[in-house]
């Protein structure tokens, strides 16, 4: 299982992929880089060993377990420009095998990670949009810049991925031409008026498309022991309780 300390490891890893070269170490990141990212004390001799302690043996464990990519191979000594011998003993490889080292550089960076990191190590997408201000008493109109964070869309697509677009009530999913999957996502205590749910993870499920309208029209009750979790995703019990007592009806 995939720890806080290896997840925030991944995490730092994810964002600097964008930065890698396969095959050019250069491009690569340090275990001091690393450590400074975090803000983590330095525990033994050196970094390495330091990082070890604090994540980075458990995120490398658990990609060898689950057969993804050996992103961990990103994380260099700065004055070798190799990772250390660990990485290679994880996987069971020779410590001189480059190839298979730049292959899984190469796989990491076409990987998706971010279905495997919590929510809020996903960070929100900002995007500029354009709008009117009108003032009530002068009829002068200024056209502004406004910042708005989008959560709704990317963040409902991502529960979904969390999910494998299954159904956390009845694990079913709708597969659609070219392999793709089809779920919908449903905000446990409604949005707007009157209820004002907050668009937020704990209060959103993954669905099919059936459950979903149930749930909609109050049709059935949400049990949260048989609802199918995620250790990346926690429905919150605050918003169960007000779907079963404000919007079901028996």
């Amino acid at each position: 299982m995939l720890e806080e300390d290896g997840v925030k490891i991944l995490n730092v890893l994810v964002d600097h992929l964008e930065f890698v070269i396969p095959g050019n170490p250069e491009t690569y990141i340090t275990y001091k880089e690393v450590h400074d990212k975090l803000h983590l004390e330095l525990k033994g001799q050196t970094y390495g060993e330091s990082l070890k302690t604090q994540g980075l043996s458990n995120l490398a464990e658990w990609t060898a377990e689950n057969n993804f990519p050996g992103i961990t191979g990103l994380i260099i000594d700065g004055s070798t420009y190799q990772p250390g011998i660990g990485y290679y003993r994880v996987f069971a490889k020779d410590r001189d095998d480059f190839q298979w080292w730049q292959d899984q550089i190469r796989l990491s960076k076409y990987f998706d990670w971010k279905i495997h990191l919590p929510i809020e190590f996903i960070p929100e997408e900002i995007i500029p949009i354009t709008t009117q201000v009108i003032d009530v008493e002068m009829p002068q109109r200024e056209q502004v810049l406004v910042l708005r964070i989008i959560r709704d869309t990317d963040l409902t697509r991502r529960i979904k991925l969390i999910h494998n677009y299954e159904c956390q009530i009845c694990g079913q999913t709708i597969h659609l031409q070219n392999r793709k999957r089809y779920a919908e996502s449903h905000h446990v205590k409604p949005l707007g008026n009157p209820h004002n749910g907050p668009d937020e993870p704990g209060n959103i499920i993954c669905v099919c498309p059936n459950h979903h309208a149930e749930l909609d029209y109050g049709a059935s009750r949400i049990n949260e022991e048989e609802l199918i979790s995620s250790p990346n995703h926690k429905v919150s019990r605050n918003y169960i309780d007000y779907h079963n007592t404000e919007i079901y009806r028996e």
